[in-house]
Order: structure tokens, then C-alpha cells, then sequence
């Protein structure tokens, strides 16, 4: 075209030049925005196929932004549930936390204390020993009363429940506390008051001729208490233990009665076992005597009979003589009736 156009401005020589290159300028404008409209129509495609893949992608990436906030809200969910349920066991330990401090100043009172020591210790028996046993607080004929006896054998074992705590958990604080002073004197007050309950044991519970044994237990709540006890010394050059020991009561910790229960246990049962052999030994001696007098019956009837027997062996020789005798007073050639009839005697046998 650009050709046909030179051609034409050639014909028409310098007047329709410029007519011409007008033309020329209009022409290659609107070849130029043909081109650029094919461009834009390609680059409109392009931007089709890219929205339509962008849009495409965005929903994928929705569906999985959707299912991700669905589990991130299942998880807050869950998060926020175990928290509710965090905070409500946070309560109850801070419950359970207000309790025990309640029950800690409850039992810093002697009496209180004393009824839950019982109970500790009336628990332990009825589960290791028979109910018959054992009784609790047993009133001696004299109107003392012991927390608990056990019987074994014949007599019984007295148990004391009641020691006195105040005096060792000063001392126990003292320790925590890392003052000197404050342990020193609380150990001294804690072996006074070992000194004083064992001696207070020994005293009103140790009663042999109320049917005790010689020695009594001094149940101690605690292990701790019980190693203090151990390894105390006390004013005389002994321990607290073997001072215990020296006025025959024994402490026992919970760990430590139980072993002792289990021996008494096993000790029981070798004393159930003595009482049936010594019951069927007594019933062994009360059939030989039976027998013995049966014997002797049984000889005296035998005599009875041996002599019954002679008697009548006798008796019979006797009639025997008399017919035979009033047989001849008859005369030759008579026949007379016997005297009595020939009867079988009854045969005896004696045993002599």
C-alpha cells in the first residue's frame, strides 16, 4: 500500500505532497493500531487464561484456608476446653489446698490429732488381724483405758496411739529453718517427751496382773517421728528407742507395726494349731477313759457269765446224778420219767 501511495504522490508531483504523506501517516496509524489491537486482544487473552488460573488457585487456596481455620478452631476449641478444664482442677487443688491447710490447723490440737491416730491405727488391725484379736480402747478392770490390745494366747499386748506431736514439729520447723538455737531446744523438749509418754505408758498400761504381758507398744504415726525417736539420744547414754526399750514399750512406726502384726498373725495361727491338737488330744484322753471303763465293764460281765456258766454246768451234773440215782430206787426194768427234760444248755464262753 505504502508502494501505490509513493506511486500516487509521484503523479501528483509537490502540490498533493503533502495530501499524500497525510494519507501515508493515516494508513501506517492504523496499520500500527490494528497491530495494537491484536496485541491488546492477545494480552486480554493472556490476562483471561492468567485470572482464570489466579482464580482457580485462590479457590484451591479458600477451600484450604477454610479447612485450616476449621481445625484451627476445632484446636482452639479443644485448647480452650482443656483450659476450662485446667482452671477448674487449678480450683479444686486450690480447694483441696484450703482444706489441707484447714485439716493441718485442725490437727495441730491435740484431741483431733489423737482421734485421727486412733482411727489410722483401728484400720491397720481390722485389716490384718482377725476381729477377734483385737479389741479397741479397752477399759482395764482398774477403769484405765488403752487405745487398743491385742490378744495372743492368753494374754494381751496394750497399744498407745496418743503421742504427743506439738514438740517435734517445732523441732521439725527449726530444721527447715536452719536455726541452731530453736533445734537444739526443740530436741530437748521432743526427749522430754518421749521420756514422759514412755514412762506414762509403762505406768498405766503395763498391768500383768490384769492379765497384760510384760511390755506395751507406743504406735508413732509417722515414719519421720519414729526415725527422730531412733536416732535421738537420750539423757541416760541410751537412745530413745533402747531408753523405750529399757521400760519395756516398744515403738512401732505404721511400716514397722504391720511387721510386728504379721508375726502376731503368724504366731496366732501356731497358737490355733496348739489348741486343736491340745482339744483332740484331751478328746483322744477322754475316749481312752471311756474305753478303759468299757473294758473293765466288759470283764465283769464276762466274769458274771464265766461263773453263771460253772453254775450251771453244775446244775446240770447235778440232775444228771438225782434221775440216774432215782432210777435205781425204781427197780430193775422200770422206765421213769425224768425228773425234768433234757433242755441243750446254753453254751458260755469265758473270756478269763
Amino acid at each position: 500500500m505504502e508502494g501505490a501511495v509513493l506511486a500516487l504522490l509521484l503523479l501528483l508531483g509537490g502540490t498533493a505532497s503533502g495530501l499524500a504523506f497525510a494519507v501515508l501517516r493515516a494508513l501506517r496509524a492504523a496499520e500500527r493500531q490494528q497491530e495494537t489491537s491484536a496485541a491488546l486482544l492477545a494480552l486480554q487473552a493472556q490476562l483471561e487464561a492468567l485470572r482464570e488460573q489466579v482464580r482457580s488457585s485462590l479457590d484451591g487456596n479458600r477451600l484450604e484456608l477454610d479447612r485450616r481455620l476449621e481445625e484451627t478452631q476445632r484446636v482452639v476449641g479443644d485448647v480452650r476446653r482443656s483450659l476450662g478444664a485446667v482452671d477448674q482442677q487449678v480450683r479444686s487443688v486450690g480447694d483441696a489446698a484450703r482444706d489441707l491447710r484447714g485439716l493441718q490447723e485442725l490437727l495441730r490440737s491435740p484431741k483431733p490429732r489423737g482421734v485421727v491416730g486412733e482411727y489410722l491405727l483401728s484400720e491397720l488391725l481390722a485389716q490384718v488381724l482377725p476381729q477377734a484379736s483385737f479389741a479397741l480402747q479397752y477399759e482395764f478392770p482398774g477403769g484405765e483405758r488403752v487405745d487398743a490390745v491385742l490378744r495372743v494366747g492368753e494374754r494381751l499386748v496394750p497399744v498407745d496411739a496418743k503421742f504427743p506431736m506439738e514438740n517435734f514439729e517445732r523441732l521439725r520447723s527449726a530444721i527447715a529453718g536452719a536455726d541452731e538455737a530453736a533445734e537444739r531446744e526443740g530436741r530437748r523438749a521432743f526427749r522430754a517427751d518421749v521420756r514422759r509418754h514412755v514412762e506414762a505408758i509403762a505406768r498405766r498400761y503395763i498391768r500383768p496382773g490384769e492379765g497384760t504381758y510384760e511390755f506395751a507398744l507406743m504406735y508413732l504415726p509417722a515414719e519421720g517421728l519414729y526415725q527422730e525417736i531412733l536416732h535421738q539420744a537420750s539423757d541416760d547414754g541410751l537412745d530413745l528407742f533402747h531408753h523405750a526399750l529399757s521400760r519395756h514399750v516398744v515403738p512401732v512406726s505404721p511400716q514397722s507395726f504391720y511387721a510386728y502384726l504379721q508375726v502376731i498373725v503368724l504366731g496366732l495361727r501356731g497358737l490355733s494349731i496348739e489348741g486343736k491338737a491340745r482339744e483332740i488330744l484331751e478328746r483322744l484322753g477322754l475316749l481312752r477313759t471311756r474305753l478303759d471303763r468299757f473294758a473293765e465293764s466288759f470283764d465283769t460281765a464276762a466274769k458274771h457269765l464265766g461263773h453263771a456258766q460253772r453254775q450251771l454246768d453244775e446244775a446240770g451234773r447235778r440232775l444228771a446224778r438225782l434221775q440216774e440215782a432215782f432210777g435205781e430206787l425204781s427197780g430193775p426194768g422200770r422206765e421213769t420219767a425224768p425228773l425234768a427234760p433234757d433242755l441243750p444248755l446254753p453254751s458260755v464262753t469265758n473270756v478269763d
